[in-house]
């Protein structure tokens, strides 16, 4: 797992997050696809992390990664939309009380015209018609100008024009600047995981020095080193997988059980017999911890 990033992670995935963008570049959309990426690699990665601090520390990371993610930074493209109001119909009338009145009044003034004509017959002779052609003409004009007031349009009011927006901007990400970012944040979060496994790597080596014996006793160590020279003594499957088991405990607490070669001779008391490691020694970092036995 020591090899293995976060950054890494995120490229095995990288064509399908550059599909998952480019089927809908909106800021929201793409938001949402890089937060999913994101979780696959968080859940790859604490998955197989080997210690609990750098699977939680990748965790917190990662999640502080998805809270900020600068998608503005991201924008490639940004695309605009006028709103086009209604203009002023010119089909219709309108018909309100003023014209209903220039209607009323006209059509009053040509019925008295006619009316006073047909009234003073031939007496009046021409005196009469030219009586009746005032009130014709007033009421002409006055069924002219009902006529063209009902004939325009209606005026819109200007604060409901007002009241929406004229145009609206929609931001569109750039797919491969997209990934990028999200790739160079994944970089960033690799160096602060190196940088935690190097703090871990340096407590354990901290807490060896500190206790030599991998934090097991003198009387522990003795005990176990008594079960190896048993389980060495005995060449049966049981002893072989007891003195397994011994070297796992041991490896597991930072103890090496170090077996007799050419070169390690301070390591070990001898006994004449035939050649071979009677009990192997025990070493933690380079320090004798528990002297072995060899035949030569």
């Amino acid at each position: 797992m020591d090899k293995l990033s976060l950054a890494a992670l995120l490229d095995d995935d990288r064509e399908m997050i550059l599909s998952n963008l480019a089927r809908d570049r909106s800021l929201p959309a793409a938001q949402a696809s890089l937060e999913k990426a994101v979780d696959r690699v968080m859940y790859r990665y604490t998955e197989a992390a080997d210690s609990e601090a750098l699977r939680d520390g990748a965790q917190y990371i990662l999640q502080s990664m998805k809270n900020t993610l600068p998608l503005i930074d991201a924008v490639g493209e940004a695309r605009s939309w006028k709103k086009e109001l209604p203009k002023p119909s010119k089909t219709g009338l309108r018909f309100g009380a003023m014209q209903a009145i220039l209607v009323t009044l006209g059509t009053l003034l040509i019925l008295a015209s006619v009316l006073g004509v047909m009234f003073a017959g031939h007496m009046g002779g021409a005196l009469a018609f030219v009586k009746a052609l005032v009130p014709t003409v007033l009421g002409g004009g006055a069924l002219l100008w009902a006529g063209i007031s009902m004939a325009r349009p209606k005026k819109q009011k200007k604060k409901a024009a007002e009241a929406e927006p004229d145009t609206r901007t929609e931001f569109l990400v750039d797919c491969e600047k997209a990934y990028h970012m999200l790739h160079g944040a994944m970089l960033q979060a690799d160096g602060q995981l190196d940088r935690m496994r190097e703090e871990l790597a340096l407590d354990r080596q901290n807490r060896a020095d500190a206790a030599p014996g991998g934090g097991l006793s003198g009387e522990t160590l003795e005990l176990l080193a008594q079960l190896l020279e048993a389980a060495y003594a005995s060449h049966d499957d049981a002893a072989r997988e007891s003195a397994s088991a011994i070297r796992f405990y041991l490896h597991n607490a930072g103890v090496d059980v170090v077996d007799y070669e050419k070169g390690r001779e301070s390591w070990f008391e001898f006994l004449p017999a035939e050649p071979g490691t009677l009990r192997p020694a025990l070493v933690c970092g380079g320090k004798l911890l528990k002297k072995g036995m060899a035949a030569r």
